[in-house]
């Protein structure tokens, strides 16, 4: 019986071994890749200097309609403009759209400045007029990104003309919200993507619909080298404070429109706190069964009511309805 029990802790320590000799492996490579890697990443957009650091821009489509769609991110994601793209591609035969890649997402640099949403709003700002895409905007905004784009609404209403939710996360979600689980999980998945285990196919999947071949490279060029950077952990610390202060900030007064998932990956919170947001902020509401990533699962159903949207915005604004 010791014999059996011995060989079997033997033949553990084996695998244990065999298991942490291919980590390490594979994060040299992974490291070693980094460097190589790095020199062909290339923006398809603009890079917009914002206090000593670049953020990245990205414009497309029809640049005679007003006003501008801006698209702001939700938390982690890698990114935003290939991640948007099977949303924002079904849009810009009518309408321009600007994704803004904050600090320490996509091609932009990362920062140590503080992650309030004040700050955060700023930047976002400054990088669009820096670009020379004035407003007014619509804010498409998803999941914390909801933060910011509420918040912007509050402060500049004059560059805000309409807001339209992509599952956007509102300031009471925030209350009933584990952070400290989200936290834990994402430290997780640093060390997940310092091992390079990202790298091994399907275990971070990415949205790729309506991505050419190179845009696809320098997505997962983007996940390898960036993903999980310190700016996403420094948001996750600060967003409860943020939320407060959105909440503070009180109701806004713009057309509202929000696409809401199922809530079935965040909780059962999710679509009541939607709910009750849309109410007091006398927005329209659509439920759609399926994830937290609502542009992957339902771009063109999204694509279509938004134009519907967008055609009723502006029938309000030259009085003909």
């Amino acid at each position: 019986m010791i014999n059996v029990l011995f060989i079997c802790v033997k033949l553990l320590f084996s695998i244990f071994l065999v298991i942490l000799f291919l980590l390490l492996c594979l994060a040299a490579y992974h490291h070693l890749m980094i460097m190589k890697e790095r020199k062909d990443l290339t923006p398809n957009g603009s890079m917009i200097h914002v206090d000593g650091r670049k953020v990245h821009v990205y414009s497309q489509g029809n640049q005679s309609n007003k006003p501008i769609l801006v698209f702001l991110s939700g938390s982690a994601t890698v990114a935003p403009v290939y991640d948007f793209k099977s949303l924002y591609n079904k849009l810009t035969d009518q309408y321009k759209i600007v994704v803004v890649e904050k600090n320490g997402y996509g091609y932009s640099d990362t920062s140590n400045v503080d992650r309030d949403v004040a700050s955060i709003v700023m930047e976002e700002r400054s990088a669009l007029q820096n670009a020379g895409e004035y407003g007014p905007y619509i804010l498409v905004p998803h999941s914390m990104g909801g933060l910011e784009a509420v918040y912007w609404a509050q402060n500049y209403p004059d560059e805000v003309q309409g807001l339209i939710g992509l599952d956007m996360a509102v300031p009471e979600v925030y209350e009933k919200m584990d952070i400290n689980r989200s936290l834990r999980t994402m430290k997780i998945l640093k060390i997940v993507c310092f091992l390079g285990i990202q790298r091994i196919p399907r275990v971070y999947p990415l949205n790729t619909e309506e991505l050419d071949a190179v845009e696809k490279k320098q997505q997962k060029l983007l996940l390898n080298n960036y993903s999980m950077n310190h700016n996403f952990r420094l948001e996750s610390e600060k967003v409860k404070a943020n939320a407060e202060s959105v909440k503070k900030g009180g109701n806004i007064y713009v057309p509202l429109l929000l696409f809401v998932s199922s809530g079935s990956e965040i909780g059962d919170f999710w679509i009541p706190c939607e709910q009750k947001f849309a109410n007091e902020n006398h927005g329209k509401l659509i439920l759609l069964p399926c994830g937290h990533y609502i542009h992957h699962y339902e771009s063109k159903l999204l694509a279509d009511e938004i134009k519907k949207f967008m055609m009723e915005f502006i029938g309000m604004k030259e009085g003909i309805i």
